[in-house]
């Protein structure tokens, strides 16, 4: 077969087209934002203040949101596979009013404990109300990406994901450059986007029956159970990387020098966009192979090897074109922070390469294993990272998620490996 119609055969071919949909729609949000990079890096516009700023209440987003999702995102996810859609329906729908109880707890802890966090983290009295709101927001619309993902709605996931993106850029865009509302400009677009997509969620749940108020307390318990593992491994991604911003912020360092740092770290969570790009194919896919008895060692090496090579090439092609913008494309203050970039991309690779070993616990819904992995490295991530700052600053907390997700990858490693071996089917092992 010549070469050419090697390609016009892989354009054909379902699977990969679904893969180059996922990845094109998760690149689209990253890309625009990518390109935006020497508005949001102008000074005119955005201050490197500002960007620490935006850093913080980024990190301070990402710290409620593993309290108000709780798990149940990848639960409902093993759950599509396993209950029949009755069950599901009502599990599904007992996930959104746990999660709105949690977040009004959130705003109500916040509102307690609003000098301390103003005085430590820099936290905006504005934050108080704002952040558990769109945490919800956050979560109802993960929940919609999840479920069509599931539902291997191709299409649809990508007109949501870039709708959603073309509308919280335009609408940062226009109130930054237009109205120079500086850094809460990008927090209103990224409110006005979910909302959106929250609208459609909605009616998209009651035009396919996922609304269901039959639920029983056994849900609201179930999903507790699975929720507190999770809950504490979603914390231990948290101190993997964003939690680097309120560390930082405990030490007082400058707002300038974090904006430049944010920048870098913003662009290194690329790779971590190209792992979840194949992910979205991969995992239900995988899910799916479990459930009927089809895996095998062979089949899911042979899987993960292609995974490798994807996010091998894509990483390397990500590192070349943001070499490229920080010499060319994004203002001169910026180019110190090269070297972050370079380390916050590493780790968002390892990150990656494990997540797909990872799976299997989630499917499984190992619980204690889940939780014993996530209370050992949340230990170890902590006090590296707290080592690290205080002594390293800025440096030392790159450098303590690079050492943080290693010791992670090695725990998944070792706690997986025999569920793995167990799982496949015993036919085929070597």
């Amino acid at each position: 077969m010549s070469f050419a119609s090697q390609i016009r055969f892989g354009l054909k071919n379902p699977a990969l087209k679904s893969v180059g949909v996922y990845t094109f729609t998760n690149f689209f949000a990253k890309g625009v934002s990518f390109i935006l990079i020497p508005i949001f890096t102008n000074p005119k516009f955005l201050s490197p203040a500002d960007n620490g700023m935006l850093s913080i209440f980024s990190s301070n987003m990402a710290l409620l949101a593993p309290f108000v999702s709780l798990g149940m995102i990848q639960s409902s996810t093993a759950d599509f596979y396993k209950k029949p859609k009755d069950e599901f329906a009502a599990s599904f729908t007992s996930s959104f009013i746990l999660s709105f109880i949690i977040s009004i707890i959130a705003g109500i802890v916040f509102f307690l404990f609003r000098d301390t966090l103003e005085h430590k983290f820099g936290f905006q009295t504005s934050f108080i109300y704002i952040i558990p709101a769109l945490a919800f927001l956050v979560f109802s619309g993960e929940q919609l990406v999840a479920l069509i993902r599931n539902r291997n709605e191709v299409n649809r996931f990508a007109a949501v994901g870039m709708s959603r993106s073309v509308t919280e850029y335009a609408v940062s865009v226009v109130l930054i450059v237009f109205f120079l509302s500086g850094w809460t400009g990008r927090v209103w677009g990224i409110g006005i986007s979910l909302l959106g997509v929250n609208l459609f969620a909605l009616s998209y749940y009651i035009k396919n029956k996922y609304i269901n108020f039959q639920f029983r307390k056994s849900h609201f318990i179930e999903e507790l159970k699975y929720g507190v593992p999770i809950l504490v491994f979603q914390l231990c991604v948290f101190m993997l990387g964003n939690s680097n911003k309120l560390f930082l912020a405990m030490f007082d360092v400058d707002k300038h020098r974090l904006g430049i740092y944010s920048i870098a770290c913003v662009l290194g969570s690329m790779i971590g966009v190209v792992s979840q790009s194949v992910l979205l194919y991969a995992q239900p896919n995988l899910y799916q192979s479990i459930s009927s008895g089809r895996a095998t060692i062979q089949t899911v090496k042979k899987d993960f090897f292609r995974y490798f090579l994807l996010l091998t090439g894509l990483s390397m092609a990500c590192v070349l074109v943001v070499l490229i913008a920080y010499n060319f494309a994004i203002d001169k203050v910026y180019l110190g922070g090269v070297k972050y970039f370079l380390i916050t991309a590493s780790a968002s690779y390892l990150w990656g390469l494990n997540y797909f070993i990872f799976l299997f616990l989630l499917y499984h819904k190992e619980k204690r294993k889940i939780l014993t992995i996530a209370l050992i490295s949340l230990i170890c991530s902590a006090t590296v990272n707290l080592l690290m700052v205080k002594y390293f600053s800025i440096l030392g907390d790159a450098l303590s998620s690079l050492i943080n997700t290693v010791i992670f990858s090695a725990l998944i490693i070792i706690f997986a490996r025999k569920l793995i071996i167990k799982t496949l089917t015993p036919e085929n092992m070597t």
